[in-house]
């Protein structure tokens, strides 16, 4: 997908808005429409890597779910979906062996959440976030998940 493309529709849209007005607001008009392009660049970009983000998290109860990214290489917007390696299921937590308590405070939403997950998986609340839990730490390269990292900023190209 060209940037260039989209830019120049906003150019477009400033030009014919400016149209209805005298020879200076036209010129205003297209001097701003050469300075908002940074801008406009950086806005496509990070809502664009906003919406990859939210379609890899979304993906992620999937086993084996693919990874979205999208980059910017010069002037050419490319998007990458990588396919993740499947991870085994954790093992369910024998609940008679548990010895730590602890205190969590959730959101009403988040807890009807967990509560539908579990009662899907045919588990108890307590096994769920335990597998959970536990999937969380084993997962990804060093025992960590890191989902959603992402660099913004500006790319001259």
């Amino acid at each position: 997908m060209h940037l260039d493309d989209l830019i120049q529709q906003v150019h477009d849209q400033l030009r014919s808005s400016a149209a209805l007005g005298d020879e200076r607001t036209q010129q205003i008009a297209a001097t701003l429409a050469t300075t908002v392009e940074p801008a406009v660049r950086l806005a496509i970009m990070n809502a664009l890597a906003d919406a990859a983000d939210e379609i890899t998290a979304a993906l992620l109860d999937l086993p084996g779910s693919p990874a979205v990214s999208v980059r910017l290489d010069g002037g050419q917007l490319r998007v990458d979906v990588t396919r993740g390696e499947a991870q085994p299921l954790a093992r369910p937590a024998d609940d008679g062996d548990a010895s730590a308590r602890v205190s969590l405070r959730l959101s009403e939403a988040l807890k009807a959440d967990i509560e539908a997950a579990a009662g899907r998986d045919g588990l108890s609340v307590n096994s769920w976030i335990v597998r959970a839990a536990t999937s969380a730490l084993t997962s990804g390269p060093g025992g960590r998940t890191h989902y959603g990292q992402r660099i913004t900023g500006w790319i001259n190209g």
